[in-house]
């Protein structure tokens, strides 16, 4: 058990493009997940990328756990930071992903200095893997959310998953894979989606000091995100 001080507000972390910044409240917040949902190819990777090089450059060590094929190429266009403070592992399978997690939270504890772990994309196996038994995929999802939100609360860091979306078929609309699983956990929730002639858009769907429904449009660049259309516009790393 641990005491806390109503007036001690854990500082929000800033990806530095104003746009996203604004619609966050400031950033992602110390000591919950984030989530960021979204079709493919969306923006969600990249905003992943960019808030672990802001990390970076703030001094903080970033744990990355990629999924689905993690382009060093293009973190490299985007991220100019020390690299030996980036930590990448790609896991292959649900079992794998829960020893990296495992893994992760050894490294955390160990080190005050780590200020962010991204778990990209943390429901793509529950969403591959075929299995009769519904109940223990869904033990799985909560045993690993549970690690997860331990490591933000007890090391105090920032936590980013990206999820993906799948199609309501009673009402139609897009949804976030692990529904209820996956929400209840979340502390902070963004969609992602895409609009025309290349445009983007963030929007507040759950948060705990956020109105719902605050956005931003923005676009991404070659090195890089810039709010609104302007191609020029702040948002490179």
């Amino acid at each position: 058990m641990e005491e806390v001080k109503v007036e001690d507000i854990l500082p929000r972390f800033k990806c530095g493009v104003a746009c996203i910044d604004n619609a966050m409240g400031g950033g992602i917040e110390a000591g919950i997940i984030t989530e960021l949902y979204g079709e493919g190819g969306s923006g969600k990777t990249n905003l992943s990328m960019i808030f672990s090089c802001s990390a970076m450059s703030a001094g903080k060590k970033v744990i990355y756990i990629d999924s689905e094929g993690f382009s060093s190429e293009r973190f490299l266009n985007i991220c100019t930071s020390d690299l030996r403070k980036f930590k990448l592992y790609r896991v292959f399978s649900l079992d794998d992903q829960e020893v990296a997690l495992m893994k992760a939270s050894k490294m955390i504890e160990k080190d005050e200095n780590y200020g962010l772990l991204v778990i990209d994309s943390f429901t793509e196996f529950f969403r591959l893997e075929k299995s009769d038994d519904t109940q223990s995929r869904i033990s799985e999802l909560q045993k690993q959310l549970a690690l997860i939100s331990s490591i933000a609360a007890k090391r105090k860091i920032s936590v980013i998953i990206t999820n993906q979306i799948y199609q309501d078929i009673e009402n139609g609309g897009f949804l976030p894979f692990g529904g209820f699983v996956v929400n209840h956990v979340m502390k902070a929730i963004y969609s992602i989606e895409k609009e025309p002639k290349g445009m983007r858009r963030i929007t507040v769907v759950k948060h705990r000091s956020i109105k719902d429904g605050s956005s931003a449009g923005f676009t991404i660049t070659d090195t890089g995100i810039s709010c609104g259309g302007d191609p020029d516009g702040n948002g490179h790393i």
